[in-house]
């Protein structure tokens, strides 16, 4: 992991390729190069670890490039892909706005680009910038909202499941136990 110069990055990328990206949406070129330029600009080799499970939750990060991955321990001591992280994704804004550890160990599944914003970074950008802070957040939740949306519609997916192997009622005739109180 090694940190990049935002400006070069920038440079390099080019304003039209930051506007793609759905956490910058409709956000002013020159907000999002400030932004670059205050957080840290970060690259990763494939296989490099971002940060894991039980750590701080002290910033949030974008994927400007690449694909990163979130691993989320398992009780029988395994790890399930939670999540894949495109460019233009953030990782880890919701354990630093639920003031929780990371629930999550963050790895590159390939070469990434990644900026970091600190929860200062992120207070600055409210009092100093408000509008793109406004923008920013309804960028962000509205990538929180897809990602419920998507859970949502997994989780139905797996009752659909499961509901093949066991019955949804009890067969007709059977007792049912009276319900505690």
């Amino acid at each position: 992991m090694r940190e990049t110069d935002a400006h070069d990055y920038w440079q390099e990328q080019g304003s039209d390729y930051f506007r793609e990206l759905s956490t910058f949406g409709a956000i002013p070129d020159e907000a999002v190069l400030r932004m670059c330029e205050k957080g840290r600009v970060i690259s990763l080799e494939a296989g490099e670890r971002l940060y894991e499970v039980g750590e701080r939750s002290e910033a949030f990060y974008i994927v400007l490039s690449g694909k990163m991955n979130s691993w989320m321990p398992r009780k029988d001591g395994g790890w399930t892909l939670a999540r894949c992280h495109e460019p233009g994704d953030d990782m880890g804004f919701v354990p630093m706005i639920s003031l929780s550890d990371r629930p999550a160990t963050a790895k590159a599944e390939e070469d990434s680009v990644i900026l970091e914003i600190s929860c200062g970074h992120f207070l600055d950008l409210h009092q100093s910038e408000p509008d793109v802070f406004g923008l920013m957040l309804l960028n962000l939740v509205r990538g929180m909202a897809r990602t419920i949306i998507t859970m949502a519609s997994m989780l139905a997916e797996q009752d659909t499941q499961l509901h093949k192997v066991y019955p949804k009622a009890p067969k007709p005739g059977l007792k049912q136990a009276p319900h505690s109180v």
